[in-house]
């Protein structure tokens, strides 16, 4: 599922910006659809641990961070590589760490883990082993 698409970029970025980041000698459709497909890539490897992909909807919050992950990825280049893309890209992943970490939500239900018929809405649980040992009744 790509989480962004090529008229974001052009919305948070400026319609001009790719014309200036891509070189001639490149096709922009190509490039910008293939740093999208790894930038989409790289949110689900930080979603996959605290949901379950593919995502039933789009949630908004994860427009900007796929933008700014595919900008970096086509921008890492030596001179079009700018501080202003570097600390989006990275702010971007500190996001899906805090989304991986369950620290940030996607905006929605959170997962809740259910056992028994009843869920625990934190996405915490506990287990634990038969008991070995006892007391003994007289």
């Amino acid at each position: 599922m790509a989480y962004a698409g090529k008229t974001d970029i052009e919305t948070i970025w400026g319609a001009d910006f790719l014309a200036d980041l891509l070189p001639e000698d490149v096709d922009p459709a190509d490039a910008v659809a293939t740093a999208l497909a790894f930038a989409s890539a790289e949110i689900d490897a930080h979603l996959s641990a605290r949901y379950e992909l593919p995502l039933a909807d789009l949630p908004q919050i994860l427009i900007a961070p796929a933008v700014n992950i595919a900008v970096y990825l086509l921008a890492n280049r030596h001179a079009s590589l700018t501080t202003t893309i570097e600390e989006r890209y990275r702010q971007a992943v500190d996001l899906l760490k805090r989304i991986a970490e369950g620290k940030a939500g996607l905006g929605r239900s959170e997962p809740a883990i259910v056992i028994d018929g009843a869920a625990s809405e934190s996405g915490a649980a506990f287990f634990s082993e038969a008991r070995l040992f006892g007391r003994r009744q007289p």
